[in-house]
């Protein structure tokens, strides 16, 4: 998967709403890394998504407030609802058994209760293993390891009953490469580009597809 730029104005794109929309928001969503994979995807490096500004200069902004301001974005043009923006806690970070904190994180049951809006969403990212080979010659081996994502996105109407659930595994165009000498490993993780570029690809895919 190629390290691609994108412009910011990639971000917002034109909501195309009616004026009969209804109002939703995203309560919940549980962004998390298999903890098995052999990859370390959420490093220094991970940790920023870069893009180009008109005028040719290079922006950095936190990978995780790139993928959900996009999302959000995409799912209000897809889904044909007036979405209520939220944003990801400055303090996010990646926590014990692969889960991202920050995000929204409000229980369905609870966010229905409160009677606000007439959607309510709550959406679950993954990323996945998708598979490894490894070769191996004398001290020297090198693995080859398969990146998906899952996206999962389920909507409830004001009285809490899921009406829709969309649902994609989305796999790496590319795989992530790891070689190791006498066993000390050195990984290439995910970065933050390539994360939101397989984010990009999942969605769509997801959104495109009812599961029920």
């Amino acid at each position: 998967m190629k390290k691609l730029f994108f412009f910011a104005t990639a971000f917002f794109l034109a909501a195309g709403i009616s004026l009969n929309a209804q109002n939703a928001v995203i309560s919940k969503v549980d962004f998390t890394v298999q903890s098995t994979l052999d990859v370390d995807f959420w490093d220094d490096t991970s940790e920023d998504f870069k893009y180009e500004t008109a005028d040719k200069a290079v922006k950095t902004i936190r990978t995780v407030d790139t993928l959900f301001s996009y999302a959000q974005d995409v799912i209000e043009k897809k889904l044909k609802i007036d979405l209520d923006k939220k944003t990801v806690a400055a303090d996010s970070k990646l926590a014990g058994f692969g889960k991202m904190t920050g995000f929204p994180n409000e229980k369905i049951k609870d966010a229905v209760a409160s009677g606000k809006y007439d959607k309510y969403l709550d959406m679950n990212i993954q990323i996945v293993s998708g598979g490894a080979t490894t070769t191996s010659s004398g001290p020297f081996s090198k693995k080859k390891q398969k990146v998906d994502m899952i996206v999962n996105i389920t909507v409830y109407d004001k009285k809490g009953k899921e009406t829709a659930q969309y649902k994609k595994r989305t796999r790496m165009d590319e795989v992530k490469m790891s070689t190791s000498l006498f066993g000390f490993s050195d990984e290439q993780a995910l970065t933050g580009n390539e994360i939101v570029s397989l984010f990009e690809n999942a969605l769509d895919n997801a959104l495109g597809k009812v599961t029920r």
